[in-house]
């Protein structure tokens, strides 16, 4: 197996320190052939000694040999694919959007088949039983935390969502038994979520993650975890099919929590509305 199907799919039973080796060697496999073991390691947040042996455990002698192969996977893969090993650069567009089509299709199928029955209502009513709810994310999973308090905000839920580490670090410090911090995060590695989400789990609040990686060490610290079936090659960093697996995922809660609320729900949302019309109706004059 290649060093690029590996990050997905190891061959091996990876350790905590494995999987972060593999989410930096994913988000950065064209630096890795240049960047130090030194370097490597701090990135990772793990010993020297333990990058060499996830080289040995990927299957090469050393990490100069593990390196020399990704550079020349890397390098192949740029010039036969884009995006993924599916999409070649000579096929016509409409070809490309049906593959891309199919492949969105398949991993919100995929990540419905795979939710266990009751997680979302038990996620919904943590969320209804919270007397402040704290979304949390970074990069594009940042945009869909703010995007999704906002949407919690608007049927009268005490919400706030960030992508600013300091606010969240801020936030846990702050938190409260009662408190909900819901953080999301593609590959469950990202170091200050991981932070703030311990933080606040020690301070008393109860802890949602929605993540790819249900074996993660962000779900390991959540109360409920909500994982999605997408993944995410070399190149496609911010994919559809993330963002909608991750937004179907949180719909489908959001959706929950407005069944749950009945006709609150309505009210809420149409004094919000109400509360719009009449600010443009004052600017206007």
């Amino acid at each position: 197996m290649q060093i690029l199907e590996q990050l997905d799919h190891p061959s091996f039973r990876p350790s905590k320190a494995d999987r972060r080796l593999l989410a930096y060697v994913r988000e950065h496999a064209q630096d890795v052939p240049r960047t130090t073991i030194r370097a490597i390691a701090e990135a990772a947040e793990t010993t020297e000694s333990t990058v060499t042996r996830f080289a040995k455990k990927m299957g090469f002698s050393g990490l100069q040999a593990f390196k020399m192969a990704l550079a020349e996977e890397v390098a192949e893969r740029s010039n036969r694919y884009i995006i993924h090993r599916s999409i070649e650069r000579d096929e016509s567009a409409l070809v490309t959007g049906r593959k891309l089509l199919d492949t969105n299709i398949a991993a919100l199928e995929r990540t419905l088949a795979h939710l266990p029955e009751g997680r979302i209502e038990a996620c919904a009513k943590l969320l209804l039983g919270a007397r402040r709810l704290r979304f949390l994310g970074l990069g594009n999973s940042g945009f869909t935390a703010r995007d999704t308090a906002y949407r919690f905000y608007r049927i009268g839920l005490d919400s706030i969502g960030t992508d600013n580490s300091h606010e969240m670090y801020i936030m846990a410090a702050l938190a409260q038994a009662g408190d909900a911090f819901l953080a999301i995060s593609h590959s469950g590695t990202s170091r200050e979520v991981l932070t703030a989400v311990r933080a606040a789990r020690e301070n008393g609040a109860e802890i949602l993650v929605v993540t790819s990686d249900g074996a993660s060490e962000m779900a390991a610290a959540a109360d409920i975890c909500l994982a999605y079936e997408a993944k995410e090659s070399l190149l496609e960093t911010g994919s559809i099919a993330v963002k909608m697996a991750q937004s179907f995922v949180l719909d489908l809660l959001y959706t929950q929590v407005v069944k749950e609320l009945g006709d609150r729900a309505i009210e809420r949302k149409q004094k919000t509305a109400q509360a719009f019309l009449r600010m443009e109706g004052g600017a206007a004059k």
